[in-house]
């Protein structure tokens, strides 16, 4: 369970969460405590830095995961940050951003991290 462990990105404790944890795998083999988010937090760490990887272990995540990220959003009605969307539009990140879709995305996700 949750119980003791804190989000790794906000160091937050997860018990406290109002939804359970978003399970991201740091190493596909081998679970560990790094394996468990605030899966509000970590949706919009990844769409806002255009990084899409395992915060931790830094593992290259799937679009699946990215795909299964915004299932739990929705499933917990929490804001859409829409990861799978962000992820498919990558290389965007790399440009300016002036004007597109996932710009708007990350200044979005950036505000939830403040």
């Amino acid at each position: 369970g949750a119980e003791g462990l804190v989000d790794p990105i906000s160091l937050e404790p997860l018990a406290a969460l109002g939804y359970p944890p978003f399970s991201l795998a740091a190493d596909l083999d081998h679970p560990s405590d790094n394996d468990l988010f605030d899966g509000n937090v970590l949706a919009s760490y990844l769409v806002s830095t255009g990084r899409f990887e395992h915060p931790i272990s830094r593992r290259a995540l799937e679009r699946s995961e990215c795909a299964r990220l915004d299932g739990y959003l929705a499933s917990h009605r929490l804001p859409a940050a829409r990861v799978a969307y962000a992820f498919d539009h990558r290389d965007e990140f790399a440009s300016d951003g002036s004007g597109n879709q996932v710009a708007a995305l990350r200044e979005e996700a950036s505000a939830v991290l403040q």
